[in-house]
């Protein structure tokens, strides 16, 4: 049997939380289809902070300022959600770790570098997981080129990589893409090029879409000539 393609376009950000959660409720249907399709995951970057100090802004104080005191509560309840909705994907959201929100475009051009080496999706995960998780700089170069080495990106290819310009243009290239098809929050997925699906949405949801774009294929019972793979017509 013949199994549907789905081609998947992840525009998510390493500072989002939701944009976690989402990715793994994504994995979590993909499994529960028990290979019924085949997916082509491909992440698109989305600057949540554009604008983030190199160094990093403390959390609490970057908060008020964009929200005000007031809205300090609405932080914490939806740092819990989170970390009950995590566990059901096992997730571990440690946000006491993070004491700062971190700028995110190296992290960014770190996951375009790993999709020359097929391993972006694994690269993406483990900035995730670094930033929310361990409470890790995902900006440092450093941290940024031990994530690569780990997940299969060649040591000598990260040597000095944050050092140059590469990836640069392509990032911005990327999220100039996102803007113009008009994403302006993430997660968002955009299936076959042509179907969006919005927000950290459960498996069920990701199920029934798959459904819709891509029907199982069933085979017509026919009965004519044909050659096979040895050759023999």
């Amino acid at each position: 049997m013949a199994k549907s393609k789905i081609k998947i376009d992840i525009i998510s950000d390493i500072n989002c939380p939701w944009c976690y959660l989402g990715e793994a409720r994504l994995q979590q249907a993909l499994t529960q289809t028990n290979d019924q399709y085949v997916a082509e995951i491909t992440f698109k970057p989305f600057e949540l902070n554009p604008n983030a100090a190199p160094e990093g802004e403390d959390k609490q104080e970057y908060f008020i300022r964009h929200y005000g005191s007031e809205a300090l509560p609405r932080l914490h309840a939806s740092s819990k959600q989170l970390t009950e909705a995590g566990k059901a994907e096992g997730i571990v959201f440690n946000f006491e770790k993070a004491d700062k929100v971190h700028n995110t475009f190296n992290g960014h051009r770190l996951i375009w570098l790993a999709g020359q080496y097929g391993v972006q999706v694994a690269v993406a995960k483990a900035l995730f997981a670094a930033n929310f998780t361990h409470g890790e700089n995902v900006n440092d170069p450093a941290v940024l080129t031990l994530i690569g080495r780990q997940h299969g990106i060649p040591a000598e290819k990260l040597e000095n990589f944050f050092a140059t310009d590469e990836g640069k243009k392509e990032v911005k290239s990327l999220e100039s893409w996102a803007q113009q098809v008009g994403i302006s929050g993430v997660p968002a997925f955009i299936m076959n090029d042509q179907y969006l699906v919005s927000g950290a949405q459960p498996a069920e949801t990701f199920l029934r879409v798959f459904e819709q774009i891509a029907p199982e294929l069933k085979p017509i019972s026919t009965d004519g000539p044909s050659c096979e793979v040895n050759g023999i017509c």
